[in-house]
């Protein structure tokens, strides 16, 4: 009978246990979602593409947290920088710095002004045609690093276009 006993309370506990850290886990509010735009040319008559980001980190946003970005893009392709929107606006650019990686460099996101009262925000990251390219595609990749009470949730989206209209325009 003490058996009994013991299993039932155990699987309470269990139970219990499960309700508490699947209610603690982020829903589905939690979200990144990245596009490309064709922007022209520069001064240099090299292609710009402007790589849009909008996220969502929900509940996280009411923690203490640190979001770290970082982008990826295809060869032939580079950085120049990235702007935030910060209290509803878009403010000033800021420079990607130079990393020793030639296809992938990080930014910073400073929550308090960068995320709303709902856990959201954007901004986009500004990469020219540097290089000849040898494929028809290329692509530009966000991953986004937040850490809230020492667990990382890590969100990631990516985008593609033609070649053909970033060189011929």
């Amino acid at each position: 009978m003490e058996f009994v006993v013991i299993g039932i309370v155990l699987v309470i506990c269990i139970f219990t246990v499960i309700l508490v850290v699947i209610q603690k886990l982020p829903k589905g509010d939690v979200m990144l979602t990245v596009t490309s735009t064709y922007d022209g040319k520069n001064e240099l008559d090299q292609a710009i593409m402007k790589i849009y980001f909008t996220f969502s980190i929900g509940k996280l946003a009411h923690r203490k947290k640190d979001i770290i970005g970082s982008i990826d893009w295809s060869e032939g392709w580079m950085p120049v920088c990235y702007n935030l929107k910060e209290n509803g606006a878009y403010h000033e650019k800021r420079l990607l710095t130079a990393t020793n990686e030639k296809n992938y460099t990080t930014f910073e996101i400073n929550s308090p002004n960068a995320i709303d009262h709902l856990g959201r925000g954007e901004g986009y990251v500004v990469i020219v045609l540097e290089g000849s390219i040898s494929t028809d595609k290329s692509r530009a990749g966000v991953i986004l690093a937040v850490t809230a009470n020492m667990v990382t949730y890590q969100l990631s989206d990516s985008t593609s276009w033609h070649n053909d209209f970033a060189v011929q325009h």
